[in-house]
């Protein structure tokens, strides 16, 4: 997209969000949200088409920006409709691990109850921790933290299964590990306490011996 394009779209669909009922989707004819919807629909054909998990984010990564400026919009005019587009870019960032653009979308669809699309059997607030949670224990480093922590704190008061929640609090205490051990006992009795087949016990007695050493030592 050309940068005027781009203002464009971001402005139209500010003004668009900013005149819709939060409970009315806003997919009507001539608008730059039925536009979006259109193209995400070619979009996600071709991601249909496509096998191999790799390619598929890979080409995620690609079709993002064609979304941003209406995202922006959308978010910018803060009108609460229900929008699939902005809750799959929402997901297509996290399978990419724009973790901070997924948190941005994530805090608008959690404030005013966003449904995932229907072909997404997870809601948004369980979408969300599961994804950052599987990505952190896929790949355990300090750079999870903040992401884990700030997803943790948006749906604290969300209804989802315990172990999803234990799984989230299970990868910020491994990330935590070395930075900070105490706050990683924490979370990972956390963990346990929500879901005891979590797969923390042989790390967090490990922490635990290695605590008294440590303070002696100081």
């Amino acid at each position: 997209m050309t940068f005027a394009s781009d203002h464009f779209s971001h402005v139209k669909a500010h003004k668009e969000a900013a005149r819709s009922a939060s409970s009315a989707p806003r997919r009507m004819a001539g608008t730059e949200a039925e536009r979006m919807f259109a193209q995400l629909a070619l979009h996600r054909a071709a991601l249909k088409a496509i096998k191999s998990r790799a390619a598929k984010i890979a080409q995620k990564r690609e079709f993002l920006p064609q979304y941003a400026a209406y995202v922006d919009g959308v978010l910018e005019a803060d009108g609460g409709a229900q929008d699939d587009v902005v809750t799959t870019v929402m997901l297509w960032r996290l399978d990419v691990g724009d973790f901070d653009g997924a948190l941005e979308i994530a805090d608008y669809a959690l404030r005013h109850d966003l449904a995932m699309p229907d072909y997404i059997s997870r809601d948004a607030a369980t979408t969300l921790v599961e994804e950052i949670a599987d990505a952190a224990l896929a790949d355990p480093r300090a750079a999870f933290v903040d992401p884990l922590e700030t997803a943790l704190l948006l749906t604290e008061d969300r209804d989802m299964v315990d172990e999803v929640r234990a799984k989230a609090e299970k990868a910020l205490g491994l990330a935590l590990k070395d930075s900070d051990p105490d706050k990683a006992i924490a979370e990972m009795e956390a963990a346990l306490a929500l879901d005891p087949k979590c797969g923390v016990k042989t790390e967090l007695n490990r922490l635990k011996k290695a605590q008294p050493a440590s303070e002696t030592g100081s």
